[in-house]
């Protein structure tokens, strides 16, 4: 499909800024800000085999190379923080145990908001992503002042198309594209304010 058949949404709310990051809970999960202790699981996460196939820009050299990422995110949620001009990124924590399992976030794209997640590997296929990008998702539309957030995953990403669409985004395109470097076929999904 052509370029045209994604058009520019209209720009996030200047006003609908939130001032402190929330803990959002589902009946399993609690997204929550990072802290920095957790720049040493981040970091074991990181070394996993989906995160350097998927997102090798988000695996890190070494827990200290963690901590200056971890504390970079922590930094990005502090007033006014908004994904339309910076990375929002929270923990996804099991609500039981409040372990950390992963991340959900959102950052700016091409003058929209694009969400990002990953879930370690002993915790996939347990419906932990959907329910963190569901939740997000639903959050961030109406706190943000967001029309649409877009989800972007290489077309061979399935298990992450399924999330998506899990999660109520709908296909608007696929495409020639670059992710993280590399030349591949990429779906975009979004879902809409309601």
């Amino acid at each position: 499909m052509p370029p045209a058949t994604l058009p520019r949404e209209r720009r996030p709310s200047r006003r609908a800024v939130t001032t402190h990051p929330p803990e959002i809970a589902t009946p399993a999960l609690r997204l929550r800000a990072f802290v920095p202790g957790d720049a040493a699981k981040m970091y074991r996460m990181s070394r996993e085999q989906g995160m350097s196939r998927w997102i090798p820009d988000q695996v890190y050299a070494d827990e200290a190379h963690a901590r200056q990422v971890l504390l970079a995110l922590i930094d990005a949620l502090r007033e006014p923080a908004t994904p339309a001009r910076g990375p929002y990124v929270l923990g996804v924590c099991l609500a039981a145990t409040r372990e950390l399992i992963g991340h959900v976030g959102l950052s700016p794209w091409r003058g929209e908001v694009e969400i990002g997640f990953a879930i370690e590997d002993a915790h996939q296929r347990r419906g932990h992503a959907t329910a963190a990008v569901r939740a997000m998702a639903r959050w961030a539309l109406p706190a943000f002042g967001l029309a649409r957030i877009l989800g972007i995953v290489a077309d061979e990403n399935l298990a992450s198309c399924r999330v998506l669409e899990g999660a109520g985004f709908t296909l608007v395109e696929r495409r020639p594209g670059t992710m993280h470097g590399r030349a591949r076929l990429v779906r975009t999904f979004a879902l809409a304010a309601q």
